[in-house]
């Protein structure tokens, strides 16, 4: 069963720039007369298109403007408005304040998640109260509440939700609202893929209520008649249903804190990826901006490759790169006896190739900055001893206290060094039980102690 999340989730928001009309790639020009709109999204609706659509493919739907919902907008006549925003009061008073203002001739509503009903209360009454109510053209629940960063990989974007979880003085509703999130985000992240799972999780916990709940709600929905699984998928019916395992994050704490020395988790560690996108130093002391997702090919084969061995490949890559254009440039040089069929057809291959040969050489400078400035922190931090240390204690369950201290008091950052002490408590089979030996081991986390 393939499940391709991002194109999935990118086909649906498409269909919603198209104002959630059908999307027709086989139309001619002159079938429909293009819709010219502006997009309208909040802070958490960015993020969900930002690693999906670029600037082009805004434009390819019509969308001409597009801000942020806060940011204070002039009146644009003649155009239809499409708002992509959160159902919460925030954004519900926002959007009955441009009606009212009569800001755009028509409002096209899309919630990433179900609307509550008492917010669409609110949203009815005060758009009725300021005689606006008109403009109000198509409300829809789109169901696209998490991020999606590759084909198979998601996220909630739901910040400091381990935190929350987990904190001693969080009393029940605090706790039931941040499962009720992250069921809304699993519900939403189902039905973009029209498929009901079959649900697996451990007894206790935040797991289990987050698993029954979502069970719960997938039940009830399937009783509507007209459900977004029988609309939309093949998958809801079939006998193939999809496991989906919930577990604690607790279940495998070290995954989240241990040192990682492979591309991808580095990238994400040291250089602080999001969305997809980062920002490092360029050769000439300027910032560089990149995007790192499926489009890249060498991003796509050597990301889970171990740090020297993807420098070893940008090497290899950067000959290889230097061969060819040799090559180009022989085979078009010329010579003394001069075959003008055969230079003709050179000449025509090589001016075929260049577009290649340019994507390559910008996907290989690309990772030597990326390369080059991991390597720099890298020195700075010895987080390659990190990662060995961290793993090897993983494998023997625990350290000597003296090549811990040792470590406490090297290079590193404080979160280098707090992490590491918490690898360290988690690996250790035998925390020391004498006054004496624990004093010590605490006095070598006193260091560290301030760090966030």
């Amino acid at each position: 069963m393939a499940l391709n999340l991002r194109q999935k989730q990118t086909d649906c928001i498409l269909r919603m720039l198209n104002l959630n009309q059908p999307l027709n790639p086989g139309a001619g020009a002159g079938d429909d007369e293009e819709v010219y709109k502006i997009l309208i999204y909040d802070r958490f609706c960015q993020d969900i298109l930002s690693p999906l659509i670029h600037v082009k493919d805004l434009r390819k739907h019509g969308v001409t403007l597009y801000f942020l919902i806060d940011k204070d907008r002039k009146p644009v006549l003649d155009v239809p408005a499409l708002y992509f925003v959160q159902p919460t009061p925030h954004n519900i008073r926002r959007i009955v304040l441009d009606a009212s203002n009569s800001l755009y001739d028509s409002f096209h509503l899309n919630f990433s998640s179900s609307i509550p009903r008492p917010l669409l209360e609110d949203l009815a009454s005060g758009t009725l109260n300021s005689d606006s109510i008109h403009r109000i053209s198509k409300v829809h629940d789109q169901y696209l509440e998490f991020v999606t960063l590759e084909d198979n990989l998601f996220s909630l974007a739901h910040k400091a939700c381990y935190l929350q979880l987990n904190d001693p003085s969080a009393g029940d509703k605090d706790i039931e609202d941040i499962v009720d999130r992250i069921v809304a985000g699993l519900f939403s992240v189902l039905a973009t893929l029209s498929v009901v799972p079959v649900i697996r999780c451990p007894r206790g916990g935040p797991a289990e209520m987050v698993a029954s709940r979502l069970d719960q709600r997938l039940q009830d929905h399937l009783l509507a008649k007209n459900n977004l699984f029988t609309e939309g998928g093949n998958f809801a019916s079939s006998f193939q249903r999809p496991v989906l395992c919930i577990f604690d994050r607790n279940f495998e704490l070290s995954v989240a804190i241990q040192h990682d020395f492979r591309y991808r988790p580095l990238v994400h560690d040291v250089l602080g990826l999001r969305l997809n996108k980062l920002n490092v130093q360029g050769e000439k002391g300027g910032m560089k901006s990149y995007e790192l997702d499926g489009s890249d090919p060498f991003w796509v084969a050597n990301g889970a490759l171990e740090f020297p061995d993807v420098a070893v490949e940008i090497e290899t890559q950067l000959n290889k790169y230097k061969k060819d254009v040799e090559e180009v440039n022989r085979k078009t040089g010329g010579g003394g006896d001069v075959d003008f069929d055969g230079n003709t057809k050179h000449l025509m291959n090589a001016v075929n190739s260049l577009p290649e040969l340019t994507e390559r050489k910008n996907v290989i400078d690309k990772h030597t900055n990326i390369a080059t400035a991991l390597l720099g922190e890298i020195k700075e931090r010895s987080l390659d001893s990190y990662a060995k240390k961290e793993s090897d204690m993983m494998v023997r369950g625990g350290i000597d206290r003296n090549e811990l201290v040792g470590v406490l008091k090297g290079k590193g950052s404080k979160s280098d060094k707090l992490r590491f002490a918490i690898m360290y408590l988690i690996s250790t089979e035998n925390i020391p039980q004498s006054e004496i030996e624990m004093d010590k081991v605490v006095k070598c986390f006193v260091g560290i102690s301030k760090c966030r």
